[in-house]
């Protein structure tokens, strides 16, 4: 059995999609050959949602070394008023919206002295840590998985240190990308050197989808050389094990699970649905829009604008939210439109495709929406047209009334998502890098 040292911030018990890659790679890796060693921050660390549940993912007698971490991010909070434990993470970016003094200050702080990301203070006992690890296991090699990409430094000081074979996995790209922050010439030359850097020195590269790694190259064509591979997110069958679909037989229920904020917005969906509702005021009763996350207030407000034809959750767990999806007639995808994500498939989508349920997809043509399709999983539809979003809610809550609305057809493709078999692909690659 051979060892592998994983660097991630976000592990158990921090909560959210973004957490969900990183525990089932070590969940099943023991089963292909490697025993993952996790190098993470202490459990006090300030995660944008917290998720206790995700503790059974992690094997027993999988070694953990949590180290302490300096969060600005609580400061920041003194600074703007804002509450002890709210969610400020890269899914809340609500760049170009207006903000106070506080939160204009505590910005342009984020992008002049926080590089690559505000979890930079983790690097150092990160880096002590992890040579203390690599003197007491054998390790063959390290695998870091960003963001925040303080990940991938900490992995870069590491491979300095010791000559290990590294594989540095994006799950986002990383300089100008969606959630970064906006820098000025000097903090942004210095963001792209570190990122330069990590592209040179890793022995391979994992995006989580194509248009990740064309980012990235378009920024530094030497890497396109570089050894990559890529392996996309999933969803786990086991997830499902036990959940009993209790939907309502009276009611069409449309449900949207995770975060909305910034250009991720729901506001054509809701002019779409009130179109159709005034039209056709019997559906009124018969139609649910679900939304299970965090939010924007402002979204809140508009939810409320919809009185009992919308319905919105708080954050849940792991396997709450699964419930919901199972409980739903259908399932909403929100794609940013704008154009890196056109290029991202993001994590949501393989967990809907898990669940077997029809998907709309309000998203931009690209990577999300070749999947919808290539599974036949339901209909994609341009973000920002109103006619063509209610003609497609009318088109679902027809089927439904008619009962003819179930399980995708596409259902026996989306073996390929799965989170044990893209695992025994990242194990197989791991061992052309550490033979």
């Amino acid at each position: 059995m051979k060892t592998v040292l994983i660097i991630s911030y976000y592990f158990p018990p921090s909560g959210g999609a973004g957490v969900q890659r990183v525990p089932k790679f070590v969940k099943y890796l023991p089963g292909f050959g490697w025993q993952p060693v996790v190098l993470t921050v202490s459990e006090d660390a300030d995660f944008p949602a917290r998720d206790e549940s995700l503790r059974g993912e992690i094997p027993k007698g999988t070694r953990i070394v949590r180290t302490p971490i300096f969060e600005p991010y609580r400061i920041y909070r003194k600074l703007t008023g804002k509450a002890e434990g709210t969610a400020i993470d890269i899914a809340t970016n609500t760049r170009g919206k207006r903000r106070s003094p506080g939160e204009a200050v505590s910005e342009w702080a984020r992008s002049t002295f926080f590089i690559p990301d505000a979890r930079c203070f983790w690097r150092k006992p990160a880096v002590r840590a992890g040579m203390e690890i690599i003197g007491d296991e054998k390790i063959d090699l390290i695998f870091s998985s960003a963001p925040p990409y303080t990940c991938h430094v900490i992995a870069r000081d590491l491979k300095r240190r010791t000559g290990l074979p590294w594989a540095a996995d994006f799950r986002d790209s990383w300089v100008g990308w969606l959630s970064a922050p906006k820098r000025w010439f000097l903090p942004r030359r210095i963001d792209a050197g570190l990122e330069g850097s990590v592209l040179s020195l890793a022995d391979g590269l994992i995006a989580v989808s194509d248009g990740v790694k064309e980012d990235l190259v378009s920024r530094h064509p030497e890497a396109e050389k570089r050894r990559w591979t890529t392996i996309p997110n999933g969803f786990d069958n086991a997830d499902f094990e036990g959940l009993v679909p209790k939907a309502d037989p009276d009611r069409f229920v449309l449900t949207y699970t995770g975060s909305l904020y910034g250009k991720r917005n729901p506001l054509v969906l809701l002019e779409a649905l009130r179109s159709l509702l005034s039209e056709k005021p019997r559906l009124r009763n018969k139609m649910l829009l679900r939304f299970v996350g965090r939010a924007d207030s402002s979204y809140l407000d508009a939810f409320r604008g919809l009185g009992g034809a919308v319905e919105t959750v708080p954050y849940v767990s792991h396997r709450e939210s699964l419930q919901f999806l199972m409980d739903s007639s259908a399932l909403l995808l929100i794609i940013d439109d704008a154009p890196a994500s056109r290029s991202i498939a993001t994590g949501k989508l393989y967990e809907y495709a898990g669940a077997r349920k029809p998907i709309l997809a309000l998203a931009p043509e690209g990577a999300a929406a070749d999947v919808v399709r290539s599974l036949d999983a339901g209909v994609v539809v341009p973000p920002g047209d109103v006619n063509a979003i209610r003609k497609a809610l009318e088109s679902l809550v027809d089927r439904w009334e008619k009962h003819s609305l179930c399980a995708h057809s596409g259902a026996g493709r989306t073996g390929q998502y799965e989170r044990k078999h893209l695992t025994g692909r990242l194990a197989e690659w791991f061992d052309g890098l550490a033979p």
